[in-house]
């Protein structure tokens, strides 16, 4: 369990770097969250250890994960991330882009379960989507961030 933290830690640090890189400048609150939704698509894609990792870590309760300085440091960059995430909608909130009844804390377990079964679903159904559906995960993901951008899309 102590590697695993070491490897989601990682992982996490990584993510946050992909964040801070982010080369698509967002017009709104709600552009910028969908462009951290693309980039953290993109890091699952390119980096599918950290997913697994992430996945077995998932497995665990936190209370199960908690007490080692790696555990400790690990939930500090994922608080650091979901900040990230928080801002972005906040942002939105205020330009209009998001609708002001969002629950923000609501939304961020939202976001990761969304975000991180998606994935899941594209490692380890390939079959059934691909196979019986006739499905190319590149239609998966796009589904999946029109799917965050309608929950959260502000009446116009």
């Amino acid at each position: 369990d102590d590697l695993i933290d070491a490897v989601v830690y990682d992982g996490l640090l990584l993510l946050e770097r992909m964040y801070e890189k982010m080369d698509r400048p967002s017009r709104s609150g709600l552009d910028g969250l969908l462009n951290l939704a693309r980039t953290t698509f993109a890091f699952y894609k390119k980096h599918p250890v950290y997913f697994h990792a992430m996945n077995h870590h998932e497995r665990r309760m936190a209370r199960e994960r908690l007490g080692t300085s790696i555990a400790e440091k690990g939930n500090e960059a994922a608080s650091r991330i979901f900040d990230r995430i928080a801002d972005e909608i906040r942002l939105g909130i205020g330009d209009g882009s998001i609708r002001k009844e969002i629950d923000i804390k609501a939304f961020l377990a939202l976001f990761h379960a969304h975000v991180h079964g998606v994935m899941h679903f594209m490692y380890s159904k390939e079959d059934v989507y691909k196979d019986v559906l006739g499905l190319d995960s590149s239609i998966i993901e796009k589904a999946a961030l029109e799917t965050i951008e309608c929950y959260l899309k502000a009446a116009r």
